[in-house]
């Protein structure tokens, strides 16, 4: 049997390496938003694998500043952000845009959301919850769809 680098053992479990799966038309810029390093980290490398631009912030005031500053596609932020309630945050992220940019798509990563949360979520302007922890197939699925969405 012939080895070959990066492409798995044929009798192996392991998947091959894959390359960045590319974003449909441009990258999208994603702001991640979460108190938990690790977290953040994970799904910062990520969004780089599948092809788009990660930025991070550990906090809602540096995320509210970052989004007063700079124009993103995606925000997505942790439900447990100390301080403040993912409605709370929610609110506060799509205010901070600034008037002449378009608003960008929130998603709110939640471990224990209940239903009536959610609606609330929906209703504030987020696009999607999603549950932790967010692996690399539900972040790929999440993020093609709102590109199709942004190039309406």
């Amino acid at each position: 049997m012939q080895r070959h680098p990066g492409l798995g053992h044929p009798r192996s479990c392991r998947p091959p390496l894959k390359r960045p799966v590319r974003a449909r038309q441009r990258p999208l810029r994603v702001l991640v938003v979460d108190a938990d390093e690790d977290r953040r980290d994970l799904i910062c490398v990520e969004v780089s694998v599948l092809g788009h631009r990660a930025e991070e912030a550990w906090s809602t005031r540096q995320a509210l500043v970052t989004l007063a500053a700079e124009a993103f596609d995606v925000v997505i932020v942790d439900d447990q952000t100390p301080g403040f309630d993912a409605l709370e945050v929610t609110e506060l992220l799509l205010a901070a845009t600034r008037p002449a940019r378009r608003r960008p798509a929130v998603v709110v990563v939640s471990g224990d959301l209940d239903v009536p949360g959610r609606v609330a979520l929906f209703r504030a302007g987020v696009v999607e919850v999603v549950s932790r922890p967010l692996s690399l197939a539900p972040l790929h699925g999440l993020l093609v769809r709102i590109d199709r969405a942004l190039s309406w």
